[in-house]
């Protein structure tokens, strides 16, 4: 038997046919239908904004800087329009020939634009009456501060906060930019060990340490750099060292001399990067040195700079430390001696001591002192590396003990004067 009509190719081709004319048919009658729709807020452009602003002036954020636009054509446009306004339809206000603050009527001019437009027209005028409020514009330079509220571990503490730029510009209504005191970074992060930076936004603040948010107000910058330093903090003692004399020797230090130091401040606080604070823990800052056989008063004071490396910080701010020491517990006697000599006489000239002897005095035990004697005491003029020319001149002279350890000469090194005769040869 023959196949069906209704399976037939032939039948197959002829629906489609039909099909297909028929879709023509509806899509042309919904395209050629006319519609009308109301596009809301639609942007208004501003034109001459940079014009206004020269001037001082500005729009302030009270004017509704929108319209609604009514517009008649073929639906499929109207649907299309309305899926992307900002490219059909196009609202321009004219602000440039505004002079002073205060409130406008002015026209904002519609229209059209793009292919797709074709056969779609405005509802009514093409002009809208927009009211707009116009205010002072203001200009200033605020400085940005650093805000940490965060905390530091044990142990480590921060520094000033550095921002840069120190200073923004910001711009505004008159009213809202003098309410505004200074820019504030605010930096957070709990037990810091090691210094914050980055790039940071900040908050207006005003007169009365509140934040002040506006849309209305702009500054030059967004963000800020900005580097919280956080060091190791360590508290330091002070010492000084002694040189050896007078009757004081390393073995005899402890009874006599010791507990008659005090250093103050005896320690000071330091910081720094931990790197260079971890190896100082444990020790010591040496202020100097004392020559304890130039120490011939009881409480004899000192005063040192106290001096760090540059790498370190001294958070105590106290910039001398002061040196109080006696010597209790020995005796001192004077003892004169004629034992004067002169040594390394530059070559071409003669010298001679015009003194002839000095009292010297020695400190030490009371027993040992009994048996010293002026000619244990040699006094001596080194000449070595002197310029000379012929005169009288006065040196500090050297002095030694000899054959006794117990005891030593006080204040050998500044104290005496011998008196030099140069001739040349």
């Amino acid at each position: 038997m023959g196949k069906k009509f209704t399976e037939s190719k032939a039948f197959n081709i002829i629906l489609a046919v039909l099909i297909a004319l028929a879709l023509w048919v509806y899509v042309t009658a919904i395209i050629g239908q006319v519609g009308s729709m109301t596009i809301r807020n639609v942007p208004i452009t501003l034109v001459g904004e940079d014009v206004l602003n020269s001037k001082g002036l500005m729009i302030d954020a009270s004017t509704k800087l929108t319209v609604n636009v009514g517009i008649t054509g073929g639906r499929s446009a109207l649907v299309a329009i309305a899926s992307n306004s900002s490219e059909f339809i196009t609202a321009r206000l004219d602000v440039s020939e505004i002079s002073e603050a205060g409130e406008y009527e002015l026209p904002c001019k519609l229209g059209l634009e793009n292919t797709l437009t074709s056969g779609v027209r405005l509802d009514g005028d093409s002009t809208q009456t927009i009211r707009v409020v116009v205010t002072k514009m203001l200009s200033k330079t605020i400085e940005v501060r650093g805000n940490f509220t965060g905390t530091v571990k044990d142990g480590y503490r921060t520094n000033t906060v550095e921002i840069t730029p120190s200073t923004v510009r910001i711009q505004g209504p008159e009213a809202l930019v003098n309410q505004i005191d200074y820019a504030q970074v605010t930096i957070t992060g709990e037990e810091l060990t090691k210094t914050v930076s980055g790039e940071m936004s900040f908050d207006m603040i005003s007169s009365d340490g509140e934040v002040l948010k506006s849309d209305e107000i702009s500054s030059n910058v967004n963000t800020v750099s900005v580097v919280l330093p956080v060091v190791k903090t360590l508290e330091i003692p002070l010492t000084v060292d002694f040189i050896y004399g007078g009757g004081i020797t390393e073995e005899n230090f402890a009874r006599y001399v010791e507990p008659y130091v005090d250093i103050q401040p005896n320690t000071i606080q330091i910081s720094g990067e931990e790197s260079d604070i971890t190896p100082l823990e444990g020790k010591s800052i040496t202020l100097g040195k004392i020559d304890l056989a130039d120490v011939v008063q009881e409480n004899q004071t000192y005063t040192f700079p106290i001096v760090l490396a540059s790498e370190l910080s001294n958070d105590s701010g106290i910039s001398e430390a002061t040196v109080t020491i006696s010597v209790k517990g020995l005796e001192t006697k004077t003892v004169e001696t004629s034992n004067i000599e002169v040594i390394n006489v530059p070559e071409g000239f003669t010298a001679s001591a015009v003194t002839q002897s000095l009292q010297v005095q020695v400190r030490g035990p009371a027993d040992a002192l009994e048996t010293v004697d002026g000619y244990q005491l040699r006094v001596v003029v080194d000449l070595e590396g002197e310029t000379l020319r012929q005169a009288q001149f006065p040196f500090q002279p050297k002095i030694y003990l000899d054959g006794e350890s117990t005891c030593g000469v006080v204040n050998g090194a500044n104290g005496y004067i011998v008196v030099v005769n140069i001739q040349s040869q």
